[in-house]
Order: structure tokens, then sequence, then C-alpha cells
């Protein structure tokens, strides 16, 4: 599965092995956005063993975050059974990105969840 990023929403890839987000992400209608994504993370995390999500985000709003919970606490259940890694992206700058991850990072116990600067 892939959707094109806009000027509110991030691209998304993904396929048997990984998933990929990168942008901003603030749709209008956030349910739009977000069902087509869990439905593929859902068809394509039950056909490998092992999964890597990459997430790059610039800015994302309130009922983004709240996707976000949701897909992150998809993949710790998820990640009972197989081998998830996520890649948390965020600007060395970036303060507000860098502590959203490590939020997120707080939740997890079944995923290998790291940070990452990039310039």
């Amino acid at each position: 599965m892939e959707m094109a990023g806009t000027t509110r929403t991030p691209e998304v890839k993904i396929n048997s092995s990984s998933c990929a987000i990168t942008g901003e992400c603030y749709p209008e209608d956030i349910s739009e956005f977000s069902g087509p994504v869990m439905e593929a993370l859902r068809d394509n995390l039950n056909s490998s063993d092992s999964f890597t999500v990459t997430v790059e985000l610039y800015y994302f709003n309130s009922s983004s975050a709240k996707f976000l919970f949701d897909f992150f606490e998809y993949l710790d259940k998820t990640g009972k059974e197989k081998q998830i890694q996520v890649i948390w992206k965020y600007r060395t700058e970036d303060d507000a990105m860098e502590e959203a991850g490590s939020e997120f990072e707080e939740d997890m116990e079944n995923v290998s969840f790291s940070l990452e600067a990039i310039n």
C-alpha cells in the first residue's frame, strides 16, 4: 500500500516487511486517513515474522496523536508474537518530536523502539 503525502497528511508506504510514515499529519478527517493505514498494517503484519516501522514526522495534531497511540498500541500487541522494530526519526533541533517519540517509547513493552536524530 502506498499513500502519497499531501500538505496535511504524510506519505505512507506499507509492505510485508516494513512501514514508513513521513511528513506532517493533521488531516481534516483523521478516520479517512487512519482507516486505510490501519487496514494495510493489519494485512501486512500478518504475513511476516519481523516488521520494521520508520516514522519521520515533522508535525502532528491532537487527533493524529490519538491515531499514533492506536497505531503503536496495535504494534505492541502484535509484538508479543512477532519481532517488530520501530525507528522514530526526529530533527535534531525538534525537541517536541523527540519528546513525543520518547513518550510513545515508554508505552512499548513488546517492540524494539529507538529514537534517531536526523539533520
